[in-house]
């Protein structure tokens, strides 16, 4: 796995005891970049630079390929940061002793160094369970959760009196924006936020101060060898309130046993993002955390396998005046140095590039500080180890089990994928099952842009099994004779550059490579660089996130003259062009970008002039005895390829219900329960499937008052408010959406009538 760095360091070749040899390749830095021998006793390597990467390499006779790796926690050993990084090649044995290089930098008075184990929590949590001194909440759902204890949601009240959602009839809402900001409630004692600290240092004037090394850009009187330690001081003073007064031990009662129902698991290969936050004016006068203070982003760390990570930053020193600290005498020579508080971000980058979970903040880091970090596994998603799986095992959130189609048969039994509680069927329509995904359809088409991931690199290979080093995708649709190369440009990001202004990615591809393609001569065909492989065998620094993913197709350049199903064949090459063993996958997938025939066309009285008037701003005046006249409806909610899975047509009174009688019974409203997967998906049209109608054109009907109405206008009433509203829903996923697309069709049309 890959090793992130910050800041300058030295590197030490401390052990080697492998029969294999041994690299390491430095990436991403200033300075220092290159790959050095694994040997006992090589020279030091000076790195220098913001954000790079060290990855360690062995070869067991097929190659160098990539260890395992991970971080032994550091300590300051004579003024110095000094930490190992383990590793364990491709041997049999499982001691993570084969190389050992040991990093070491001087621990400078500004610098801070975080370090400490990563997990996700899950169960039946409604609090983030590794944080003992608080109650954190720090997901939305959580919150709903919380808020069923009456005792909790009564603290909740009490300290976020603003953040209480109203009542959500869906029982796995999505969050709603912005980002989700943690809850803290403290259950130790009255104050909500410990008091904000800074470390006193006085400096050793009478010494001879330390010389800077070489590689470190820091001035000689940075040097934490160079101070010492005198305290730790309160910049902030806060009193106990009575506001924030609620029964702890009362808490403590029911939240300590809670714990038990939340399971860990280690946070591996995740990307982590960091930031120091200012406390706001109502956080420094004593209220709950609130999350509106002033953040800085400070860099990035990787998870090891373990979910272990290290991260280096340096905060701007602060001198403040010696009269700020009561027993601090005048002329003395101290330096005084902010202590700060970190937020950590998990951030995605599909199906867009969005913060996905933030942490409460991590308060008073010290120069060497272990902070334990816990995440919600719902929120958190890693990208996971290729252990032999398929070539297509996932679009977007949801798996494509079944058997992989590696004879590339177009044959209903080949593209039949049923599997992981969901089932891709052979005309390509999706039905997801599988709670993993985050949404459930049942017969769905495939629109927008889609993110395909698979095993394109097993991190179990034999030694001597064939690497795949570019791969293409065709697509063609059932009867053409000729299939097309899957041209789209993709871009995945490199770690050491994440933090370059407007920086998107490095191509992936298409990139024109020689191959043998069909298994004929070699020709040159648009090909994509198989980075998971980079990633494992060559050491090269590619963002782990998303690394499973290997395109993103824009559905709509397949689609062509219509909807329907599209065939998607992946093949992966060795570095001879040769077709890779096994190394192909064939699915298809019914895509369907058209949106509904869906139009609320018009609304309307006939107007003759005398018992029936329109007048201004659809207002319609009406005689006693017109007060029954048929409203005329056109629309039409339908779907010619029968994606649609319901629409509703209605009308209300001054916003309450209004009964109707319809020119034609059952119009107003459509679906068919009986389309789901294990009928077939026989699919629904809409208004187009009607005996009545028969096509997709609108239609007119219309509606009546019911006998119990007693017309438009009761007869004490003369004038009131109508609305008209029709919607409907596509079934259509993009691999991450909810499976069904409401929000594009609802329409509403509002007229008043008037007594004359």
């Amino acid at each position: 796995m890959l090793i992130s760095m910050q800041g300058n360091w030295s590197i030490n070749v401390k052990a080697k005891n492998a029969a294999f040899a041994q690299q390491f390749i430095v990436t991403g830095a200033a300075s220092g970049n290159g790959t050095y021998s694994g040997t006992v006793g090589s020279p030091t390597v000076h790195v220098t630079g913001n954000q790079w990467t060290i990855a360690i390499l062995n070869n067991p006779g097929s190659g160098f390929q990539l260890s395992d790796t991970r971080i032994k926690f550091p300590s300051i050993v004579s003024g110095n940061y000094v930490f190992d990084i383990q590793s364990n090649d491709a041997g049999a044995d499982q001691d993570f002793d084969d190389l050992i290089l040991t990093c070491s930098r001087p621990a400078n008075v500004d610098n801070f160094m975080i370090y400490g184990n990563v997990t996700l929590y899950s169960g039946h949590c409604y609090f983030n369970p590794c944080r003992r001194r608080w109650i954190i909440i720090d997901t939305h759902l959580n919150l709903l959760k919380a808020l069923e204890n009456p005792k909790l949601k009564k603290v909740i009240e009490k300290l976020y009196p603003g953040r209480i959602p109203p009542v959500i009839i869906n029982p796995n809402p999505p969050d709603p924006p912005p980002d989700f900001i943690p809850m803290m409630i403290n259950i130790t004692d009255e104050i909500q936020l410990p008091d904000k600290q800074a470390a006193l240092y006085r400096r050793m004037e009478n010494q001879n101060l330390k010389s800077k090394s070489k590689e470190d850009n820091t001035g000689d009187d940075m040097l934490l060898s160079n101070y010492s330690f005198e305290r730790t001081a309160s910049l902030t003073s806060v009193s106990k309130s009575a506001v924030y007064h609620y029964d702890k031990v009362e808490l403590g009662l029911f939240v300590e046993p809670s714990r038990l129902l939340c399971y860990n698991e280690p946070g591996s290969n995740l990307t982590l993002a960091f930031e120091e936050y200012d406390r706001s004016a109502s956080e420094l006068a004593g209220g709950p955390y609130t999350g509106s203070g002033n953040r800085t982003a400070l860099g990035n760390a990787i998870t090891d396998s373990n979910g272990n990570y290290i991260f280096l930053f340096t905060q701007t020193p602060g001198e403040f005046l010696d009269e700020i600290f009561n027993d601090t005498g005048a002329g003395e020579n101290i330096f005084v140095q902010m202590l700060p508080d970190i937020i950590v971000k998990v951030n995605q980058a599909s199906p867009v590039f969005a913060n996905v979970f933030e942490s409460a903040p991590y308060f008073n880091i010290g120069h060497l500080k272990r902070v334990d970090i816990c995440l919600p596994k719902e929120k958190v998603h890693p990208t996971s180890l290729c252990f032999n799986g398929n070539l297509i095992g996932e679009i977007g959130n949801v798996f494509i089990g079944g058997n992989q189609n590696i004879n590339a048969h177009t044959t209903s039994a080949a593209l039949d994928r049923n599997g992981y509680n969901n089932h891709l069927r052979p005309n390509g329509k999706i039905t997801v099952h599988n709670s993993q995904a985050g949404f459930r359809a049942e017969c769905a088409c495939w629109v927008g842009n889609v993110d395909v991931k698979g095993c394109m690199y097993n991190a179990r290979r034999n030694n001597a099994d064939p690497i795949i080093t570019h791969y293409t995708i065709r697509y063609k649709k059932p009867g053409d004779l000729t299939w097309g190369f899957v041209n789209e440009s993709y871009l995945h990001p490199k770690f050491s550059k994440r933090n370059l202004p407007n920086y998107n990615g490095d191509l992936v591809g298409p990139f024109t490579v020689n191959l043998k393609v069909d298994g004929g001569p070699a020709k040159s065909v648009p090909a994509y660089m198989n980075i998971q492989a980079q990633v494992f065998y060559n050491g090269i620094d590619w963002e782990w996130t998303n690394l499973d993913r290997y395109m993103q197709l824009t559905t709509a350049i397949y689609q062509d003259v219509g909807p329907g199903t599209v065939y998607f064949l992946v093949e992966g090459y060795d570095s001879a062009g040769n077709l890779v063993s096994g190394a192909r996958d064939l699915i298809a997938m019914f895509i369907d970008n058209v949106p509904l025939g869906f139009s609320l066309d018009n609304v309307w009285f006939a107007d003759d002039g005398i018992n029936v008037i329109k007048a201004e701003c659809n207002l319609y005046k009406m005689k006693d005895t017109a007060l029954n006249t048929p409203l005329n409806i056109l629309f039409k909610a339908n779907d010619k390829f029968g994606f649609l899975d319901h629409y509703d047509l209605g009308i209300s009174k001054c916003g309450t219900t209004f009964g109707i009688a319809e020119s034609i019974p059952g119009i107003s409203s459509g679906s068919n329960p009986s389309n789901t997967d294990s009928n077939s998906c026989p699919g629904y049209k809409g208004t187009s499937e009607l005996s009545k109608f028969g096509d997709n054109n609108s239609h007119a009907i219309t509606y009546t008052p019911s006998a119990a109405e007693g017309g438009w206008l009761k007869a004490d009433v003369g004038y009131s408010l109508f609305y008209v509203g029709l919607s409907a829903a596509k079934r259509q996923t993009n691999g991450y959406n909810s499976g069904l697309d409401s929000s594009s069709y609802s329409v509403a049309f509002t007229f008043a009538i008037q007594k004359i």
